[in-house]
């Protein structure tokens, strides 16, 4: 499988992804401080350590993405801003299942149930839209479900 295949730069795509980074971060910002306000023994260490670990991972990112625009060679800089972003974003949506399994653990099942199932829809959707992104879009999917079960689904079985 060639890696640079799996990574390849989108100017347009990472021009965006600095925005949503910026926007997720503030949001991170709001929710950490409403968290220490309201006291921190009120959610679980894996809520608050995967909310604070977004930060540094999605700004690495942003920082990482901004730079495809000023190098020719951007590679190194598509996948460091891929898995941090990736990380990061995950990080935030494990944090909401298990925030959800404070009001019920069958709710935190089906969020986790129904973000897996729209990402295998989203996934083959993608590839059957376009055949020879397989190894890229199933490499991706399977690093998602892996970054999931271990940060949000194995704390509520």
């Amino acid at each position: 499988m060639d890696t640079e295949f799996i990574f390849k730069t989108n100017p347009q795509k990472s021009a965006n992804k600095v925005t949503i980074n910026s926007l997720m971060m503030g949001s991170l910002f709001f929710v950490l401080t409403l968290i220490i306000t309201l006291g921190p023994n009120e959610f679980s260490h894996a809520i608050i350590s995967q909310l604070f670990l977004a930060v540094p991972l999605l700004y690495v990112s942003s920082l990482a993405y901004s730079k495809i625009g000023y190098y020719e060679e951007t590679y190194e800089w598509d996948v460091l801003g891929w898995f941090t972003n990736t990380l990061g974003n995950l990080f935030v949506i494990n944090a909401i299942g298990l925030l959800a399994l404070k009001f019920s653990q069958a709710l935190s099942i089906i969020y986790f149930a129904l973000f897996c199932l729209l990402m295998v829809i989203y996934t083959i959707i993608n590839i059957r839209r376009n055949k020879k992104i397989l190894h890229e879009k199933i490499f991706k999917l399977v690093f998602l479900l892996i970054i999931v079960l271990l940060g949000g689904i194995l704390f509520i079985l």
